[in-house]
């Protein structure tokens, strides 16, 4: 049998490390695509009985982005003989990184304290909604995303003030789990480096939306002042938001900066040095006679050209602006297409061409790229068990028992 991973080259700053991912939807398997992208081994755990919601939402293109150069294992690890393999697989690896309720791991008898026991070196990364201690009526309980963002105190920042609260997309608390988890990950793999032991990381999806919340926690906790809802225009600085040019697309701008103002408002016609517009000026602030008239200016401005006259000559002169840019705009920008943003890779049925977005950021020396096309169910589960030496009789009888299952590519993409 060919090895599809030993036909993979060496590349990139992670190769030589093993990660064994088990999570759902995103945010852990961002943070294994992370690693799958930058070379290591990534093996992805999943359920023989159902299928990953990723596989099957939205035509499945978010397994096809973020699973990328990744294998499957499709392992039922909760029943014994299931659970003795995945031991046996985190003999061998660098990184667990798994997403569940908190606390289900050590309840099906895979806590830290087993895990290490296996394998003293080992890197374990929880990722969950509430975290895996505290006040038991919320660490056991079901998250996603939005509900992170709702119990993180971030939900209530976004929307239009007067309108109810949305949630940010796409996805900033799995996402940013993931960063975390990611980021612990490596300086745990580093600190091993010093101890030879391994480390175990609880990141809860909510305390990284908080933690992201900049200044407003600490201005609350000390000054008692609270968030309030922005929508689409700064509650403190003039010309700093959302506006519709005269074709009807909108751009994002910021007047923020001594420098940025001295620039900006003799593109409007105002007078910069004025008693309204002092020389050290940063910014204007809302609700002063000077916003009224900036924003009055600006709304001239804007009347008489389209977004990307405004973007143009905003950018020229060192004012932060961007058009609102979609897809379609994107796929035509000539910056996107400089820097290759866009990509295609094959699929795993060796046939299918899928687009997507390149592996970033760039790195100069040890570049990450893509590999492989993202695997189907349990793809790779006769060479995982093969590396680590279980003979094909044992493999057959965790195939008769249900503990693997494996499903072809136009099954998995409900073609």
């Amino acid at each position: 049998m060919i090895s599809a991973n030993s036909e993979k080259a060496p590349f990139g700053l992670l190769q030589g490390y093993r990660v064994v991912m088990a999570g759902q939807s995103v945010a852990a398997p961002f943070a294994g695509a992370l690693y799958a992208e930058h070379g290591a081994d990534v093996i992805w755990i999943e359920n023989p009985a159902t299928v990953d919601p990723s596989r099957t939402a939205r035509r499945s293109g978010a397994w096809q982005q973020d699973r990328r150069n990744m294998r499957s294992l499709s392992l039922d690890y909760v029943c014994d003989d299931g659970r003795e393999v995945l031991l046996r697989l985190l003999e061998t690896t660098d990184v667990l990184i798994e997403a569940s309720v908190g606390g289900r791991f050590a309840r099906i008898g895979l806590g830290d304290d087993v895990l290490r026991a296996v394998n003293p070196r080992l890197v374990v990364v929880h990722i969950s909604g509430f975290g895996q201690s505290g006040d038991e009526r919320w660490v056991h309980r079901a998250s996603y995303d939005p509900i992170a963002q709702a119990f993180g105190c971030a939900m209530r920042m976004n929307g239009i003030p007067g309108t109810p609260s949305s949630p940010a997309m796409p996805f900033p608390a799995d996402y940013t789990a993931a960063f975390f988890a990611f980021g612990m990950a490596n300086a745990a793999l580093l600190r091993r480096q010093v101890t030879g032991r391994g480390e175990s990381i609880d990141v809860a999806q909510f305390e990284a939306m908080m933690r992201i919340q900049a200044n407003y926690p600490t201005d609350y906790l000390r000054y008692g002042l609270d968030y309030v809802k922005e929508g689409d225009r700064s509650r403190i600085c003039a010309l700093y938001g959302t506006y519709r040019c005269a074709d009807g697309d909108e751009v994002y701008v910021l007047a923020l900066g001594a420098g940025v103002l001295r620039r900006l408002l003799p593109v409007l016609g105002l007078e910069q040095g004025s008693d309204l517009f002092p020389d050290a000026m940063t910014f204007v602030p809302v609700d002063t006679p000077a916003a009224r008239q900036l924003e009055e200016a600006f709304a001239r401005y804007l009347s008489a050209r389209t977004a990307q006259q405004v973007e143009d000559e905003l950018a020229a002169i060192g004012v932060p602006c961007s058009r609102l840019m979609d897809y379609e705009a994107a796929v035509l920008n000539p910056h996107y297409r400089a820097r290759g943003v866009f990509t295609q890779w094959t699929a795993s049925d060796g046939v299918t061409q899928v687009p997507g977005v390149k592996v970033v950021p760039e790195v100069a020396g040890h570049p990450g790229r893509i590999w492989r096309g993202a695997p189907t169910v349990g793809q790779d589960n006769d060479e995982i068990l093969a590396e680590l030496g279980i003979a094909d009789a044992d493999r057959d009888a965790l195939y008769a028992a249900g503990r693997l299952a494996r499903r072809d590519y136009f099954e998995t993409t409900g073609s």
